[in-house]
Parts: structure tokens; sequence; C-alpha cells
């Protein structure tokens, strides 16, 4: 029962209180504020997960076998490599694979798997485990976690953006510095709303 109470605590931190988006201020970029429907925020969301989990799952063993053998020193480094081979790995193999065998597949999600892989909250959530000493199977949680926080954040953007169509806004204000301050404002409920307390 702790173990799965832990599980969940990990699993909560990462989507909720340590959220990549609005805690960490990775993975957003003008394609990701612009995607347009719900079902593509899902897909990219399942996409960026399912990257993140396969490239956790990959990463920490190697990693762990790099440190009998590297020097202290050039350890950090060579987890950063690591990691990010381990990335383009899962990325490739993933791509070869669909094309292969599920060419239905292949097609649908073809341009928002890409965008999905090589997202900064992919590289930062691997790193972060590495950072906090999580167990594998705490890194693998943290790594769902991190992808489900990911997509919830999409949502909240998603559903701020089709809001703020609505409403007359300053005209240099449109488009993405209308999306950059409802992300900030966000950020910061979420920052207190965890406990936090702004410097005075």
């Amino acid at each position: 029962m702790e173990l799965v109470r832990n599980f969940l605590f990990i699993l909560l931190t990462a989507a909720l209180m340590q959220n990549t988006v609005f805690a960490r201020a990775m993975g957003i970029g003008r394609e990701t504020t612009q995607l347009s429907s719900p079902e593509k925020i899902f897909l990219f969301g399942g996409s960026l997960t399912y990257v993140a989990f396969f490239s956790a799952l990959l990463t920490y063993p190697l990693a762990l076998l790099c440190e009998h053998f590297i020097a202290l020193e050039n350890q950090t480094i060579a987890r950063y490599l690591l990691a990010i081979l381990m990335i383009c790995l899962v990325y490739l193999v993933s791509w070869l694979v669909t094309r292969r065998f599920l060419p239905v597949v292949h097609y649908y999600i073809r341009e928002l798997f890409a965008a999905a892989t090589f997202n900064c909250a992919v590289l930062g959530t691997v790193l972060i485990t590495y950072v906090s000493n999580y167990s594998f199977a705490f890194t693998l949680v943290y790594a769902v976690g991190s992808g489900i926080g990911y997509t919830l954040a999409l949502l909240l953007i998603h559903e701020g953006n089709r809001r703020i169509a609505l409403s007359d806004i300053p005209r240099s204000f449109r488009g993405l510095p209308i999306t950059i301050l409802y992300i900030g404002i966000l950020s910061l409920a979420i920052y207190g709303l965890i406990g936090h307390q702004l410097p005075t």
C-alpha cells in the first residue's frame, strides 16, 4: 500500500506541482499553443508521454552502466548526451515501425509525433528524474505523470485561447503575447496553490 501511495504521489507531483509548462516553463511554443482541437492535443500529449516513458526506460539503466566507466566530472555530460541519444532512438524506431507495419497510424501521427518527440519537455523530464535521484520505477511514473500534466496544460491553454478569441484584445497583444500572459497568470496561480510565496 505504501508503494502505491508513493507512486500516486510522484504521479501527482509530476502532473500538477512540478507541471512541465506552468512550474518549469518547458515545452511551449507557437506550434503547441496553436493546436486546434482537443483531439490533436490528446494525440500530441500521448506522443510526448510515450516518448518520455521509453526514453526514461532506456536512459536509466544505461546511465547507471556509464557511471562505472566514466569519470565523476564527466558523468553529468554523459547523462545529457545519453538522454538525447535515447530520445532520438525512440523516435527513429517508432517512425520506422509505424511506417513499415502501421501505415495508417504513421500517416495520422507523423507531423505531431516529431514535434512531440523533439520538445524540450521530454528532455527536461528525463533530466529532472536524474537530478532527483529517483529509482527506476519512480522514474517511469514521473515520466508518465509529466506527460499527463503537459497534456492537461495544453488543454487549459486551448480553452484559454478559445475564450480569449471571443474577447476584444488590443491589437498589439493578439496572438502569442496574450497567450504568454495567460500562461504566466496560470503559472502564478499554480505556484501559489502549491504553497509557495512570492518574495516580498
